[in-house]
């Protein structure tokens, strides 16, 4: 296993991506037919929330579940930790580079996660560290449900879109301070595309939101057309809510980016209202607008 940098996503910031290498874990399923086989990489992306400046969750290895046999496990040489709120806008930790894998179709993916006192944990914006809690995760594991095929000879790179905006709530329990209900979706890397664009400061920002250097909205990302935008926890979820931020090379811009959407029409809406993802509540969106998205395109809608 080798860690190394990558500068290859469209953020400015670096990621932390582990290379797994048939010499670098311990590998199971039997021997495959060399002439029937594809390439499988497999990377774990995150949708952000607001409250908490680091979710970290600590993963032994993966498996994948062909239809008609049993999974293979690529079983890590040492547990390694993410930091699930580093792997927003596009940016992705890599689980599984180019493995060999039987060329069949496949019934799920999962991610085995550590047991260990303290390997999942949550720090908070007061800079304390909380217990987070993962409810049968020592013994099944974060899976995801998704059919998904290899040819003989294809290579096919999916992405693991964890949303911990709606995974993670408040557990009020003396087991742990918060708990991991995860939600998890499977995409295909060139299947998918993305909408990205700015919110105004003077006539959006300033108007909308209280304090914006504390908190700048969010950007709702519904399924279909002209939907009436609503909040998270309610009927009407968002695909994906992301945050309104800073621009680090132009301060006085503010820009948000929605990844990893599946090709379709989209209504998208904007919000400097704080959204309790526990509760369905009333808060105001401004401006809603519609948006085709093209597999590997970057659509882009402005709030002015």
């Amino acid at each position: 296993m080798k860690y190394c940098v990558s500068a290859t996503w469209k953020t400015a910031l670096l990621c932390l991506s582990v290379t797994l290498a048939l010499s670098g874990c311990e590998w199971e399923f039997g021997t495959i037919d060399e002439d029937e086989e594809g390439k499988l990489t497999l990377e774990l992306a995150d949708a952000p929330v607001d409250d908490l400046t680091e979710v970290n969750i600590t993963v032994t290895g993966v498996e994948v579940k062909p239809s008609d046999e049993d999974a293979l496990v690529f079983t890590f040489d040492e547990p390694e930790t993410y930091d699930l709120l580093e792997l927003q806008n596009g940016k992705t930790a890599k689980l599984l580079s180019n493995e060999d894998v039987p060329a069949e179709s496949y019934e799920w993916i999962r991610l085995n996660l550590s047991s260990e006192s303290g390997a999942h944990y949550v720090v908070g914006e007061d800079g304390g560290r909380y217990s987070l809690a993962i409810p049968s995760g020592a013994q099944s594991g974060l899976q995801v449900n998704a059919g998904f095929s290899i040819d003989e000879d294809d290579e096919i790179e999916l992405t693991l879109d964890f949303d911990v905006r709606k995974s993670v709530v408040n557990a009020n329990s003396t087991l742990a301070n918060y708990l991991l209900r995860p939600v998890l979706r499977l995409v295909i890397n060139d299947e998918v595309g993305s909408i990205a664009g700015t919110v105004d400061e003077s006539t959006v920002i300033a108007v909308e939101c209280d304090n914006a250097q504390d908190y700048a909205g969010l950007v709702y990302v519904y399924e279909g057309v002209d939907i009436s935008p609503d909040d998270l926890g309610s009927g009407t979820e968002p695909v994906v809510a992301v945050p309104v931020v800073t621009d680090e090379e132009d301060p006085g811009t503010y820009r948000y980016e929605a990844s990893l959407l599946s090709e379709g029409n989209y209504t998208v809406s904007y919000s400097c209202d704080i959204d309790n993802n526990d509760v369905d509540e009333a808060i105001e969106f401004v401006e809603t607008e519609s948006v085709e998205v093209e597999a590997g395109e970057e659509a882009e809608i402005n709030f002015n």
